[in-house]
């Protein structure tokens, strides 16, 4: 990749910095570690120097190793949540077959359903056909017991 080149002033101090960062960021980097180093001079009382320089690389190295923390902790938790989505989303798989599955079922519950109706209707026509022959028969049986007694009488009057 291509160095670029920037012209920067740190602590009034020039300085041409070379990187593979944008030049715009390499100047933007170099504006913050101006500010960095001028907070810390001013809270020592004292001009730039070599110990406010050090004291200002010991503030960043705090807030990038706080920031390299939380990126551990958000990757952390980024993967634990990657695996949840995972977790859930099996669980919604699981529970789509689950409904496919019940309606299904449902459905040859219904046309089991609609066929026992159908049954059961066939059956209650011949339930009524039957009672219907069986009324038949019984007037046919009292029919025939007049008949019979009928006759009897008649031997029994051409007897006498």
């Amino acid at each position: 990749m291509d160095k670029n080149r920037a012209d920067v002033v740190i602590c009034g101090s020039n300085y041409v910095l070379s990187s593979e960062k944008s030049e715009e960021r390499i100047k933007e980097i170099a504006k913050y570690v101006d500010e960095e180093l001028r907070i810390t001079s001013k809270a020592l009382n004292v001009n730039p120097n070599y110990r406010a320089a050090v004291l200002t690389a010991l503030n960043i190295t705090e807030k990038l190793m706080d920031n390299t923390d939380m990126i551990l902790k958000l990757q952390t938790e980024n993967y634990q949540l990657d695996n949840d989505v995972k977790h859930y989303i099996q669980l919604w798989e699981q529970t789509k077959k689950q409904v496919t599955d019940l309606k299904e079922k449902m459905s040859t519950e219904v046309d089991r359903q609609s066929q026992n109706n159908e049954d059961q209707k066939k059956l209650q026509e011949k339930l009524v056909e039957m009672e219907n022959a069986y009324f038949d028969l019984q007037m046919e049986n009292v029919n025939l017991k007049n008949e019979l007694k009928s006759i009897k009488r008649m031997n029994t009057d051409n007897e006498l």
